[in-house]
């Protein structure tokens, strides 16, 4: 039998798409896990062959690639771009295997409404990128009469966004301890480790997410919520996806069909303060969830994520709230200028709770909703979500968009060089910035990238904005808020998808779906992978051509 050094070592597109195949093997398993749901609810045991189906054909595809190309070998260290590359390939893996369990269950016609493969598609990378946009039929959620097995349609959904919103790369890191991975922990976002080992790092943040995830689900069940969907709203909730497991979101506990779970009565706003709760968990960064159990208090509040994130809260909830309340206050005049009947209005309480749901779950990219549209709240409450979402989470988090940590240093840029040009040319000004517990002074490159990054996240912003334009009925406003949700990761929508679908040619509906794929890969990745991706396929190899002598000069 040949040794590791005698059979060659592995690189190039070996080593890649045998770490591929490794990961396949994972995503194959997660495919899987749903079924299990199934032995609580027997009656949903027929859709077993939708998810061991796709999930046992991606464990046996994995297997071949990683024992034939990189098993027992020698691995040499990724090359230039070539981690980004495996980055992209292993998501674009986990969107497809996400989305077989749908393409299955269209295909043998159970579903109210069969699923295209775009529909599909969508679904599975708003799950896997922790967006929580949904095309899936609003007659086959939980609670809806003739559903086809929604507990373990809608536990699948909520899974991909656990694993979407901790990490593929981080969870297959905690069992699996490779030299190399951390090249790729960083591709994928995560930019701090909790312990000296990533192996342990992973398993400390899985523990903790897990954690926050179990105390969420029992603090809904308490409230009134049926454990099942306290679980998927928990695991939304702290994975900054959104999804429910009802057809109305959030805002069906608001209906009258919400009596309680038989044990415990109904209290939505109970309900409401422990989502709120688990988003903000859910989108700081995995560091300062140790200084909260050390007890370091002061040190988690100086934070400059933790100052700009409570500054943005604040000042936006009271800006929406005002706002909301002014404009659809329950008086004839500014009824009428509203085109609104004079009974209907939000009292400044009500405009104060729908404010902060709706501020926190954009800033923390989660996009539950405890009202039926974010138009309700006036156009205040919809520019005000769009600057949040821009905003985004903790950089370490589960979060997406542009991050409050590149945010922070971009403020501290604007404010020292202000203060630099009306100070004497003499005086030092230096730029701090006190981050998970320590001060220090900003670093040229980490400037540089912060800003950089805002540029290119804004101008991803403008170009799919611009592609929806495109599309019939869809104005200005609904396309900004659209690609910044999805682009973010918050799948807050203004615009009505089974409506559009209803209304417009179904190419129309299509591109839109594609955009917002687009929008939320892009946003998952952070962009720059992708770029990196597309080097490594291009542009290296002409690279190495243009270096490698002719034959005849060698």
């Amino acid at each position: 039998m040949k040794d590791a050094k005698s059979r060659g070592a592995a690189k190039g597109y070996r080593l890649i798409f045998g770490y591929l195949g490794l990961f396949m093997m994972f995503i194959g398993a997660v495919t899987i896990v749903p079924i299990f749901v199934a032995a609580f609810y027997p009656s949903e045991a027929a859709c077993w062959i939708d998810f061991l189906v796709p999930g046992g054909a991606f464990i046996l595809l994995g297997a071949l690639l990683f024992f034939l190309l990189i098993y027992g070998r020698e691995k040499e260290r990724f090359g230039k771009y070539e981690d980004a590359l495996l980055l992209f390939l292993i998501w674009v893996a986990a969107v497809v295997a996400g989305a077989l369990p749908f393409i299955s269950v269209s295909l043998r016609g159970e579903l109210s409404s069969p699923l295209s493969f775009s529909e599909a598609l969508f679904e599975s990378i708003s799950g896997y990128s922790a967006t929580g946009y949904t095309v899936y039929p609003l007659a086959d959620f939980v609670g809806e009469e003739g559903a086809y097995c929604p507990h373990v349609f809608m536990f699948h959904r909520a899974f991909m966004q656990f694993v979407g919103g901790v990490g593929l790369v981080l969870i297959v890191a905690s069992v699996l301890s490779d030299r190399y991975n951390l090249k790729l922990y960083f591709a994928e976002g995560h930019n701090d480790k909790l312990l000296p080992n990533l192996a342990k790092s992973a398993k400390l943040i899985l523990a903790i997410y897990t954690g926050y995830i179990v105390a969420g689900a029992f603090g809904l069940w308490f409230f009134g919520m049926d454990f099942f969907d306290g679980l998927c709203h928990s695991i939304g909730a702290v994975a900054t996806g959104g999804y429910s497991s009802r057809a109305d979101g959030v805002y069906w506990y608001q209906t009258s069909e919400f009596t309680g779970n038989g044990l415990f009565p109904g209290n939505v706003i109970g309900i409401e303060v422990v989502l709120e709760i688990l988003m903000l968990l859910g989108a700081t960064n995995f560091v300062l969830h140790t200084f909260l159990f050390r007890g370091k208090i002061k040190e988690f509040f100086k934070d400059i994520e933790v100052r700009l994130g409570f500054f943005a809260i604040v000042f936006f909830i009271f800006v929406s709230a005002v706002t909301t309340c002014y404009l659809y206050a329950p008086t004839a005049t500014n009824a009428t200028a509203n085109g609104m009947a004079p009974q209907t209005g939000i009292d400044f309480a009500t405009s104060l709770r729908y404010s902060a749901f709706n501020i926190i779950s954009s800033i923390t990219t989660t996009g539950f909703t405890n009202f039926v549209s974010i138009k309700q709240l006036g156009e205040v409450a919809i520019f005000s979500g769009i600057i949040v979402m821009i905003i985004g989470a903790g950089a370490g988090s589960t979060g997406g968009a542009i991050k409050q940590y590149r945010v922070g240093i971009i403020a501290k840029d604007f404010f020292h060089s202000v203060r630099y040009r009306f100070s004497s040319s003499r005086q030092l000004s230096p730029k701090t910035i006190y981050r998970l517990g320590v001060k220090r002074e900003i670093e040229r490159e980490d400037s540089q990238e912060a800003h950089n990054f805002a540029v290119l996240y804004i101008v991803t912003v403008l170009i799919g904005t611009l592609a929806l334009l495109f599309l019939p009925g869809i104005d200005f406003q609904e396309g900004l808020y659209e690609v910044a949700s999805g682009l973010s990761g918050t799948g807050q929508t203004i615009i009505d998808f089974f409506a559009y679908k209803a209304n417009h040619p179904i190419y129309d509906y299509e591109i839109l779906l594609w955009v917002l794929n687009i929008a939320m890969f892009l946003g998952r990745l952070e962009i720059i992978p992708l770029f990196s991706s597309i080097n490594r396929v291009f542009v290296v190899p002409f690279e190495n051509r243009k270096r490698t002598p002719p034959a005849d000069l060698a």
